[in-house]
């Protein structure tokens, strides 16, 4: 990494919601016409951080079980403090991600070391299901009369840096 212009979106310097425009940016599936497009323009205009800038991107990891955590939150199904508790379940971990070539350029090959898929393809799955039945029972939890949702915050002019967002 020395060298390389790093952007670590888990870092202090943001907060999940910026995680979440950029993920909005990159992928593919999203309602159309529907309160989660708003909420998806809404997000990358006040949350996105440009990433053309920097080599490498450092995040919550942008797998299935993740994704779905997020379309909850922004069709308003779930509240910010319940996103961010999703994103920890399981214990699914960070993406990084190498963008520029400066990034390509740095890595070298040490060697290979077969893993066994049978072994860690089950562990994998066992994480995920555990992250997926975890967040089945708090989406059941009580939400409090203070829980920020994606709608709160479009509706109050929220933005990045905002000291409601702190949970």
């Amino acid at each position: 990494m020395r060298g390389l212009s790093v952007l670590n979106l888990n870092s202090e310097d943001f907060n999940i919601l910026n995680w979440l425009a950029v993920l909005t940016r990159f992928r593919s599936y999203w309602q159309k016409n529907t309160i989660s497009e708003e909420a998806k323009n809404y997000l990358q205009e006040h949350f996105y951080v440009d990433v053309d800038q920097f080599d490498v991107i450092v995040g919550y990891r942008a797998d299935d079980s993740y994704f779905t955590f997020a379309q909850d939150f922004v069709s308003n199904a779930i509240s910010l403090r319940k996103l961010s508790q999703a994103m920890r379940l399981g214990k699914l971990g960070e993406q990084i991600v190498l963008k520029s070539e400066k990034a390509f350029r740095q890595i070298h090959f040490v060697e290979s070391v077969p893993a066994d898929a049978e072994k860690y393809f089950s562990r994998k799955k066992s994480r995920d299901s555990e992250a997926r039945r975890q967040y089945r029972l708090s989406k059941g939890e009580k939400d409090s009369i203070n829980d920020v949702f994606m709608l709160d915050i479009m509706r109050q002019g929220i933005i990045s840096g905002d000291e409601r967002l702190q949970i």
